[in-house]
């Protein structure tokens, strides 16, 4: 039998968004499991920055390394030299995207929907297919991998003013299953997180986020938000489960229940 603790020595696994919040935390729970992570973000200052604490938690272990660089991953070019790269690895991990910085249904009579929102479809949807699609044809997975993707809960049960947010993430649900099926033996999942307490919620609605935090944490059923570290070992448990596949993982403290 295996030893749960064991599963991820000697492991590679990317992470895309691992500079900040849950991405980070991913990172550092990969690392202290005995995998070398590679993260990768928009920012190169933020990815060093990353890196410098990322590295603190590995001073003590052999073979165990952390490394990273700037990528856009709407850059299909850039995105397809990087990963070719790094491969071979185990899992991958893309917990990017932006977040609403407003409630989105406020937009104006004649506002392009689509252009106004291409950002968020771009980096959530359209660059997991071209990754994973990339990542299979060329098999740069060894086998028993994962690939893991971010939505949310919003799809589910929609937040008020979210509307035209929300569709972009039940995209992500969708082909979840869908890849999971085409891109076999690839495992695909997503991690769908409640409100956490990230940097991005923080500057939500300039500044605002702070007080739906709060609140929101007080109803929730576990009686608190969620940290950036919790939701992390939801991730981990999908790159360890070989039996987890096309499946979409709720981690929101009971909060799609009230």
């Amino acid at each position: 039998m295996s030893n749960s603790s064991t599963l991820l020595n000697g492991k590679k696994v990317i992470v895309i968004g691992g500079s900040s919040g849950m991405g980070r935390a991913v990172a550092a729970a990969a690392l202290s499991n005995g995998a070398s992570v590679v993260i990768a973000s928009s920012s190169q200052a933020k990815v060093e920055k990353a890196l410098e604490l990322l590295k603190t938690g590995i001073s003590n272990k052999d073979n165990v390394t952390a490394t990273g660089q700037a990528l856009s991953i709407t850059d299909f070019a850039a995105l397809a030299k990087f990963l070719t790269k790094e491969a071979p690895f185990d899992h991958f991990v893309c917990t990017a995207g932006p977040a609403p910085q407003k409630m989105t249904s406020d937009f104006a009579p004649n506002a392009d929907i689509g252009e106004e929102l291409k950002s968020n479809m771009d980096t959530r949807y359209w660059a997991m297919l071209n990754a994973a699609n990339y990542i299979h044809k060329n098999n740069l997975i060894r086998p028993g991998g994962s690939f893991t993707m971010t939505a949310g809960v919003a799809q589910a049960r929609p937040f008020a003013g979210w509307g035209f947010f929300v569709g972009a993430l039940g995209a992500v649900e969708t082909a979840t299953r869908g890849l999971a099926v085409d891109l076999k033996p690839i495992r695909f999942n997503t991690i769908s997180p409640g409100l956490v307490n990230t940097e991005l919620m923080q500057e939500f609605d300039g500044g605002a986020g702070v007080a739906i935090l709060e609140a929101h944490g007080k109803k929730l059923p576990v009686g608190h938000i969620g940290t950036p570290e919790e939701v992390a070992e939801a991730f981990i448990f999908a790159m360890k489960c070989q039996y987890l596949t096309g499946q979409v993982i709720l981690v929101d403290g009971g909060g799609i229940l009230i």
